[in-house]
């Protein structure tokens, strides 16, 4: 009995401390012609999509206005309900969330 008691206190704290589920976001943009669905996950602070043919992972960095996500090639930046892609410093979509 008294192991069961000393085991009861230890299993309620690993329940309290069980990491919760990463709650997702996702955005629609309309670049041009092009449609960009975006998923954000703010536990791991980064973005992900898919454009070209390949899928991004782009992690959160600092930025002076708005939200920066890039891995130094390519740059999804969003600011109100625009954001723009960037590569390699050329400008490859404008777009406006849906």
């Amino acid at each position: 009995m008294k192991k069961m008691i000393v085991l009861l206190p230890l299993l309620g704290l690993a329940a309290c401390s069980s990491p919760q589920p990463t709650q997702y976001q996702y955005s629609q943009y309309q670049c041009g012609e092009v449609m960009l669905a975006v998923t954000y996950d703010p536990q791991a602070d980064m973005v992900q999509f898919p454009y070209g043919g390949l899928y991004y992972k782009l992690d959160r960095v600092e930025s002076q206005s708005g939200e920066k996500y890039s891995d130094s090639v390519t740059t999804f930046m969003k600011q109100d309900k625009q954001a723009t892609l960037v590569q390699k410093n050329v400008t490859q979509l404008t777009c406006t969330l849906q």
